[in-house]
């Protein structure tokens, strides 16, 4: 008779009466195993008001925003209350016109504004899926817990004696960088409010969400999430493994014990105002790579983490940018 490998169960290894929480892989959030990364922001922009009268500055509502002048008194700031975000508004005379919340500047006044994303509203970025020969079979793909305790979860069968095994797990990427340009994070039509400089710090907090229990490990590799294009990166914390170029065209091929095929190496030119890092962090000139799996080209190198992780890691850097 044909086996019906729809699913298997894991051993039942604990019991509760508390009200169980269950997650499947992927999830809303997370990819199928089980990684989510969020982006937290706190930067400093200073910002010029060259006319003679006053100018009102429209911010994107995902970022909260204190303006340092006199109490700073003037700010928005998110909450969440039962998994909702609401922001807290002061000064709404001063932080509001036209219902679009925001900031003056003054005649001729330079004002120094803080952005942040913070947990409470953290932006997510993509994790894309870990990939094997075999899908996302002779995989977990649902875990329950009772409480803190893991209860069941489903391993998804593969119905098909001719495999014995899906591969060797190796460290994927499961991240592009975003690269944000000074003219896109600042669309100021106006000819008057200048952006003289600004700095601060990024985190990438990265989490195993259906790890409640503790005792999954995950083993993958990460990209910075987010690229300021012509910003000064420092402080990386921990220090990067490797850069992509290193990842792409070494680390892969060295891991998984392979000879990488030889071929001529097309020579891309560099583009003007390509994301370049200083030589204290990664030396090189940009280039285009390739590797196992993957077509993707790149005109530029970034870091990359090579992450062993259990229930969660802050990846943190610096950046700054002056006009």
């Amino acid at each position: 008779m044909k086996s019906v490998a729809a699913s298997l169960f894991i051993l039942l290894l604990a019991s509760s009466l508390v009200s169980a929480a269950t997650y499947s892989l992927p999830g809303g959030t997370y990819n199928n195993i089980g990684v989510m990364g969020e982006v937290l922001v706190d930067l400093n922009v200073t910002l010029l008001n060259i006319a003679p009268f006053p100018k009102f500055v429209i911010v994107n509502p995902r970022y909260d925003f204190t303006v340092y002048r006199l109490d700073k008194g003037e700010s928005v700031t998110s909450f969440l209350s039962n998994d909702t975000v609401f922001q807290s508004i002061s000064n709404a005379q001063r932080t509001t016109l036209n219902y679009y919340t925001g900031f003056w500047i003054m005649p001729y006044e330079t004002v120094v504004v803080n952005f942040r994303i913070t947990s409470n509203h953290s932006y997510v970025i993509p994790a894309l899926d870990y990939r094997t020969v075999c899908g996302d079979y002779a995989k977990i793909t649902s875990v329950e817990y009772n409480g803190s305790n893991l209860s069941e979860g489903v391993v998804q069968g593969l119905d098909d004696i001719g495999v014995l095994t899906c591969g060797v797990l190796y460290p994927q990427l499961i991240n592009t960088p975003k690269v944000i340009y000074l003219r896109g994070m600042f669309p100021i039509n106006d000819g008057y409010v200048k952006i003289l400089k600004y700095e601060g710090d990024v985190t990438f907090r990265l989490t195993n969400v259906p790890n409640e229990a503790g005792i999954f490990n995950t083993f993958f590799a990460v990209a910075i999430p987010v690229i300021f294009n012509g910003a000064n990166v420092t402080d990386f914390t921990p220090n990067y493994t490797m850069t992509y170029k290193e990842y792409m065209e070494e680390f892969v091929w060295r891991y998984k014990g392979l000879n990488r095929p030889q071929r001529s190496q097309p020579v891309f030119p560099s583009v003007p105002g390509m994301f370049q890092l200083s030589d204290s962090l990664i030396s090189g000139i940009p280039v285009g790579v390739s590797g196992p799996g993957s077509e993707r080209r790149v005109d530029f190198d970034f870091p990359v983490w090579i992450v062993f992780m259990g229930r969660s890691v802050d990846i943190a850097y610096h950046v700054s940018w002056r006009g």
